[in-house]
């Protein structure tokens, strides 16, 4: 139907200028080794050209027989593949589906003959391995600095993390769906602009944890050139489960499992409604478990050897040895990250709450420590407590000091061992931040900065005012994320916008970026803090 001028018909005029809207969309259509997608051209937050492929699946749906097992590469299909909505998320509490494994692509241009194919970069979605989707985050601002940008959905949960401890079900099938979509990028990035030799996998929390088990695993070496970790490693206490088969076991048993061995473990939790696996998951862990005060209960662990497995050692094992991938890395935390501890309807912000970590200090904070018994567990606490509180009673007037501690625990230690590891073995550039803007919309407590709010503005910041400083900032951290995709150093070089030289972190000259307004260089980040930690844990 054409459109007319005059039309005096609100209904008509309504539909014919639908009609135009429609039909003004533009599409296009990419040939991967899978099969034809099409998406559409989109314009960023900033009215720049974005070309989006939503919903592309990566591999088979893990349903039936392949719940549990490792990806299954996605068969191909004839035809032309919209790819113009989200896939479903994964399946946690009540939504998502276990047809879910599916990933995004965002570029800013469409390859052509004769230009440079362009840099990549993967995002790995947090949510302490149980919750999240690729959808919540939005790509604009990376797209915006001339990058294609991933993202994708991996399995969460008891059906991303099983392990029976053994062949049946050898665990981290979650990793392997994020392997399996960087081997899809390894395949097709190049005919959507994206240089497989340049490719740069990211997240934060959980997603970072992520990330530094890429940088540990055999399985994933050479589908990745760089890595950025933000507030999160495999160090990290809720990082690294060591009885996920007795934490299974329990689950199962809690839905009325009645089995003898793994098979029979593996038999039942094929036939519970997925969804029932997402609930009621403290069932699955012991007394000592249940005292952590961050605990993820599905998460990556140790396989027994075999030809596929993702990780077969402690983590801490292979950062101590240098035995890992060495690519140019970047990681940080914020300043407080476990503010909300303390706060509202944290654990211990209430009397009750400060009073029970105080009567059994030992037994809450060693179950967190990364040290072979439980005897040495309980003395290291005993020693933490010393260090933070001088041994005196905990109230709720150190409420600064109890956050930095949980802040330090469980992200800061392991981010910081990390660092100093990788300098210590690898030639390649590390970069450390601490980002400590408290001004802006994403603010929570005075005292510090929280958990998540680095990722906040570079996701979600878009109704800024472009001249405000945490606007400025976003484009900051962005523009430096993006260049250490593309040159392996987030300030190759001073402009107006990134006005400070961040340096790469070594033992002579320990650097760290302090993302605030204005950018400030640092040095030492918690050196004192820091170098008693690592008195304790080994690394």
């Amino acid at each position: 139907m054409k459109c007319i001028t005059l039309v005096f018909v609100t209904t008509i005029l309504y539909s014919c200028l639908s009609s135009c809207f429609i039909n003004a969309q533009e599409y296009v259509t990419v040939s991967t080794q899978e099969g034809d997608v099409r998406g559409q051209v989109e314009s960023t937050y900033t009215n720049k050209t974005m070309y989006s492929f939503r919903g592309i699946p990566y591999a088979e749906p893990p349903v039936g027989d392949l719940r549990f097992q490792p990806p299954v590469r996605k068969a191909a299909w004839t035809g032309v593949r919209d790819a113009l909505e989200f896939g479903s998320a994964c399946t946690q509490g009540i939504f998502g589906s276990e047809d879910c494994l599916y990933l995004n692509v965002y570029t800013p241009a469409m390859p052509t003959q004769g230009e440079a194919l362009k840099a990549v970069m993967v995002w790995i979605h947090g949510g302490c391995f149980t919750a999240g989707k690729a959808n919540l985050y939005t790509p604009h601002y990376f797209v915006d600095n001339d990058v294609v940008f991933v993202s994708m959905n991996y399995r969460l949960g008891l059906l991303g993390f099983l392990s029976t401890g053994d062949e049946v079900v050898p665990g981290n099938m979650a990793l392997k769906d994020q392997v399996e979509t960087l081997r899809w990028v390894q395949r097709n990035i190049a005919a959507f602009g994206g240089d497989p030799e340049r490719v740069t996998i990211f997240g934060q929390s959980a997603g970072a944890g992520s990330v530094h088990y890429h940088v540990l695993s055999p399985l994933s070496k050479g589908l990745y050139k760089n890595a950025i970790a933000m507030s999160g490693s495999a160090l990290s206490p809720w990082g690294f489960s060591k009885n996920a088969t007795d934490r299974a076991i329990r689950f199962a048993r809690n839905l009325g499992f009645t089995g003898q061995n793994t098979t029979d473990l593996l038999d039942f939790l094929k036939t519970v409604d997925a969804r029932t696996l997402t609930r009621d998951i403290n069932s699955a862990l012991s007394e000592e478990d249940s005292l952590s005060l961050t605990n993820c209960v599905w998460a990556p662990s140790a396989e027994p050897e075999h030809e596929a497995a993702f990780i077969t050692e402690e983590p801490w094992q292979l950062v101590a040895q240098g035995r890992y991938n060495y690519v140019p890395f970047m990681t940080g935390v914020t300043d407080l990250e476990q503010v909300n501890v303390v706060y509202g309807f944290g654990k211990l912000a209430t009397e009750e709450g400060i009073s029970d970590f105080n009567e059994n200090f030992e037994a809450i904070i060693g179950c967190d420590l990364r040290l072979p018994t439980r005897a040495e567990q309980l003395s290291g606490a005993l020693a933490v407590k010393q260090f933070y509180y001088n041994g005196s009673d905990i109230t709720l007037q150190d409420n600064y000091t109890t956050a930095l501690l949980n802040s330090h625990l469980y992200f800061v230690e392991g981010a910081d061992a990390v660092v100093r590891n990788m300098a210590n073995h690898s030639s390649e550039p590390v970069y450390y931040y601490e980002f400590t803007y408290n001004d802006g919309p994403f603010s929570g407590s005075p005292e510090g900065v929280g958990h998540g709010t680095d990722a906040a503005y570079m996701f979600f910041s878009y109704g800024l005012d472009p001249t405000s400083d945490g606007a400025i900032l976003r484009d900051q951290m962005t523009a430096m994320w993006a260049n250490f995709a593309k040159y392996d150093n987030p300030t190759p070089e001073l402009n107006s916008l990134l006005t400070q030289k961040w340096e790469a972190y070594n033992e002579s000259l320990p650097f760290y970026m302090d993302l605030t307004a204005p950018l400030k260089p640092g040095m030492r980040l918690y050196e004192s803090y820091m170098n008693f930690w690592h008195s304790l844990l080994p690394y």
